[in-house]
């Protein structure tokens, strides 16, 4: 431990349980000395264990759909008055293709499902950064980081459509970190 993120304050979206990087992130976060806000969408939480890590190292949860541009901005209201002041880092760890879980080959999707995926897989990557934009919420210098996938760049033919998704995923944050950074300081970027 080192303190490296000693006074820092963030959201974390997408802990489930501790099989997911969210949560070891969080988990890292906490060790390093950031406070921060855990959220999941309602029903994802209902699947998880994101009570666990809450309790574990003293967070608090604020559920939110992050395609549901009303429930970030309650998220965005109620983490700035949890946390006394505005975000220094955000992470979207978040991604789902129904097409993947279903078992529907990638040359016989369902596109109803494929929308759905591409909307909370990469869209939601949008709507969280444009009500953070928006919002004002976000310090100066701050960070936020979204979760990728080298078959956004390579052919995985059984990552399905979440390799589409991730491409897209991959290039809003390229557009939206040049809105944030020239705008309001804040970096933007993807990790695989």
């Amino acid at each position: 431990m080192y303190n490296l993120l000693k006074g820092k304050k963030g959201i974390i979206f997408g802990a489930l349980d501790n099989k997911s990087i969210a949560w070891k992130v969080a988990e890292r976060a906490h060790e390093e000395g950031a406070t921060f806000v855990l959220t999941n969408a309602p029903i994802a939480m209902r699947m998880g264990k994101i009570n666990e890590l809450a309790e574990k190292i003293g967070a608090e949860i604020v559920p939110a759909d992050a395609t549901s541009v009303d429930d970030l901005t309650n998220l965005y209201e109620k983490s700035i008055e949890i946390l006394g002041g505005k975000m220094d880092f955000v992470l979207h760890s978040i991604g789902m293709s129904i097409n993947v879980r279903k078992g529907k080959h990638y040359t016989d999707q369902n596109y109803a499902w494929t929308q759905k995926g591409t909307d909370v897989s990469a869209m939601s990557f949008h709507k969280v950064m444009q009500t953070l934009y928006k919002a004002d919420a976000m310090n100066e210098w701050g960070s936020i980081v979204a979760l990728t996938y080298m078959a956004a760049q390579r052919v995985f033919p059984d990552y399905n459509d979440m390799a589409d998704n991730k491409a897209y995923l991959e290039s809003i944050a390229r557009s939206f970190g040049y809105f944030f950074g020239r705008d309001k300081k804040v970096r933007v970027n993807t990790i695989s």
